[in-house]
């Protein structure tokens, strides 16, 4: 009897290892998931804010180049031309943000894992399998 309760005693230690070790594995894929997910924001934070500083240089360009267009034949085709560089600049940042925000899931994997987990302790899908 006492092997038996041994035996049981070392499963029930085996399951509760496995079960432990199963938990920080997710919960780490889980961490890294979440530190991927700050270093996208992020990006397209920067990337905002970048579109944001070139748009109010592209509109002080286009406002100088407006204000200087005198017969000086420089001055002000040069501004528009910045002016409109930036502009272009801003318009892209815009769009690489954008981008950025709507790429993928956040915690895909996790849920995947999850959802797989689940899948293997439910019993109606352990009968469907067998047959």
């Amino acid at each position: 009897m006492d092997s038996q309760d041994l035996s049981l005693a070392d499963r029930l230690r085996r399951i509760a290892e496995r079960a432990l070790e199963l938990a920080r594995v997710r919960l780490e894929l889980l961490g890294v998931e979440l530190q991927a997910e700050l270093l996208r924001l992020f990006g397209a934070l920067t990337a905002l804010l970048l579109a944001l500083l070139l748009g109010v240089a592209a509109l002080l360009m286009l406002v100088f180049a407006a204000l200087l267009w005198v017969p000086d034949e420089w001055r002000a085709p040069l501004g528009a031309a910045l002016g409109a560089a930036f502009l272009l600049g801003a318009g892209l940042c815009w769009r690489w943000a954008r981008l950025q925000l709507t790429a993928g899931r956040p915690f895909a994997a996790s849920v995947a894992e999850l959802a797989r987990d689940r899948r293997a302790l439910d019993p109606e899908s352990s009968d469907t399998e067998r047959r």
